[in-house]
């Protein structure tokens, strides 16, 4: 293997990068963040074994989460950026086989995610020093780390040999990451009344193996065995020993699958057949009445009160175009109706205790909202500036006369007006509440302002990276690192809630969109730190900041070379 070029190829360019720079930077300087703001300042004789085992705890769950951002930015366009520098085939061409193509391309992507769980090590290894952490736990924290680089990685390789461009691939593989991490580690959770322990043995074994599937599972049952998110079935082995085997299982089917998709040359796309001019003013006309959105209708002028930028990006944008909205809008509205219907069922099941359940409904809406916009948002916003640059669409547009104002503007008009959609499209399940219980208008209302800045600072963001980053991959990898770390310390407050101080809990939620909405929805555990104004002065204030460098970003690429 190490005689293989393409591992060799792959491992120079990617530590030559100023990304793989920025990011062991990043985690080294993450990791000693964590490290200095937990560790004891009385000396080491002062520190009960609780302490150290909670030190090396953060430090664990931090570092996964840091792995688990950083491994689809490297993985997940490993195949997709040749297909887009087209030179898949010149692979294909050489006298190298296709096992040695996959396996140099995810070694040679892995090593990396396994340098930064090594850098680590230090930092992991420093509470074993002050006693209540065993060399078992220890190597089981790092086997964990290492076991996780590679399945999260191999899962970003398989998405990377079915997508045609790495951002698509990013995008798919952030959403998979989150549905393998936290999906699969619910049935264990308080939230599902640890719906594991329920049902006979073959059920409890069954739903303890998808349980397995999540690495955040398998680190909490290394860290935190006694705590109620790690309690597995019955006469089953804990989650990091189930881990193990599990995760070799999917690696291998991942690798399995790449191997046989990229067997032989992948055929490019067929170019559109000649199409015929034939009479049909009918069928056009019925076409036009009926259908709402024709893709290949011919698009009118833009007016001159329009603003163009605007209009580009709509026609334009994949993910901005309007039959890509309407289906993305009309899934969000069944998503609504659906929870209409469960509050219609609640209302007639539970009539006789309706206090305080419309407000946990509204509790559960605001977060739905919040979560949806904080997981589409960097798909929509990320490539506003950097796809034109791929494509070489910016020089044209430099050449126009349009300002930098204009410019700046019709960007992010582009990146609000998609997400002010969807959230809008989740509004029907509000106006069902209001309609049972008109005293929850004040609620709706600060829930809404909270959606409205979330959307603008999920906008701002997206464009910002995209204004900073010359790919739309690095730009839409780095906007979701951004989306999962606002919730980091969330989690650990959820999961170890008597391990922080009321401020570092305060700070956690104060950050966090989802828990600012809940607050303002009326949630009985977050009234009491007063989430909402300050949210909205520290939030509001970071896009502001963020929209001012977006700014002079822009014009600064428009500035002659």
């Amino acid at each position: 293997m190490i005689a293989n070029p393409i591992l060799r190829k792959e491992v120079l360019s990617a530590l030559r990068t100023r990304k793989a720079f920025l990011m062991q930077a990043l985690f080294l300087l993450m990791t000693a963040v964590l490290l200095w703001r937990y560790w004891p300042a009385d000396g080491l004789q002062d520190i009960g074994s609780q302490q150290s085992r909670r030190i090396f705890s953060i430090l664990a769950m931090g570092q996964l989460a840091l792995v688990a951002m950083f491994a689809p930015a490297f993985t997940a366009a490993a195949i997709t950026s040749e297909r887009e520098k087209r030179t898949m085939e010149s692979l294909f061409a050489t006298l190298l086989r296709p096992w040695e193509i996959v396996i140099g391309k995810m070694a040679g992507s892995l090593i990396f995610i396994v340098m930064l769980v090594l850098t680590g090590v230090p930092a992991l290894a420093a509470p074993f020093l002050l006693g209540g952490v065993s060399g078992a736990t220890l190597l089981s924290a790092v086997g964990v780390l290492l076991l996780t680089a590679v399945y999260l990685g191999t899962i970003g390789l398989l998405v990377s040999t079915h997508m045609h461009r790495s951002y698509r691939a990013i995008i798919v593989t952030y959403v998979v990451l989150i549905f393998v991490c936290f999906v699969f580690a619910l049935p264990a959770w308080p939230v599902t009344k640890n719906l594991i322990l329920q049902g006979g043995p073959i059920w409890q074994a069954v739903l303890h193996t998808v349980v397995s599937l999540s690495p955040l599972e398998a680190m909490l049952s290394v860290v935190m065995g006694n705590s109620s998110y790690a309690i597995g079935a019955a006469n089953m082995p804990p989650f990091h020993v189930t881990f193990v085997p599990v995760a070799l299982v999917v690696i291998t089917v991942c690798v399995s699958i790449c191997l046989a998709k990229l067997h032989r040359p992948i055929a490019p796309p067929r170019p559109r057949e000649g199409m015929k001019v034939v009479e049909r003013d009918g069928k056009i006309t019925v076409r036009s009445f009926v259908f709402l959105i024709d893709p290949r209708k011919r698009k009118r002028m833009i007016a001159w009160w329009q603003n163009p930028v605007l209009m580009k990006e709509f026609r334009t944008r994949p993910m901005l175009q309007t039959q890509w909205l309407l289906r993305a809008c009309g899934i969000c509205l069944i998503s609504s109706i659906v929870l209409m219907l469960i509050v219609a069922i609640s209302i007639q099941t539970w009539i006789a205790e309706s206090t305080g359940m419309f407000n946990q409904m509204l509790t559960a809406v605001a977060a739905l909202i919040l979560t949806l916009i904080m997981l589409v948002g960097p798909a929509m916003t990320s490539g506003a500036i950097c796809s034109d640059r791929e494509s070489g669409v910016w020089d044209l547009i430099r050449a126009t006369r349009i300002s930098s104002l204009r410019l700046a503007s019709g960007k992010f008009q582009a990146s609000i007006i998609p997400l002010l959609m969807l959230a809008a499209s989740m509004a029907p399940a509000m106006i069902v509440l209001l309609y049972f219980d008109m005293n929850l208008l004040s609620g709706i209302l600060r829930v809404l302002s909270v959606v409205g800045l979330t959307v603008l600072f999920v906008a701002t963001a997206g464009t910002l990276f995209s204004s900073i980053f010359a790919k739309s991959s690095t730009a839409t990898a780095w906007t979701y690192a951004l989306m999962i770390a606002m919730g980091l310390a969330s989690l650990l407050v959820v999961l170890d809630p008597e391990g922080f101080s009321q401020r570092f809990v305060r700070g956690a939620f104060l950050i966090n969109p989802v828990a600012a909405g809940m607050a303002a929805a009326g949630a009985q555990g977050l009234a009491r730190f007063n989430l909402i104004d300050p949210h909205m002065k520290i939030v509001g204030a970071v896009t502001a900041g963020m929209f001012i460098i977006t700014v002079m970003r822009i014009i600064h690429l428009r500035r002659p070379r």
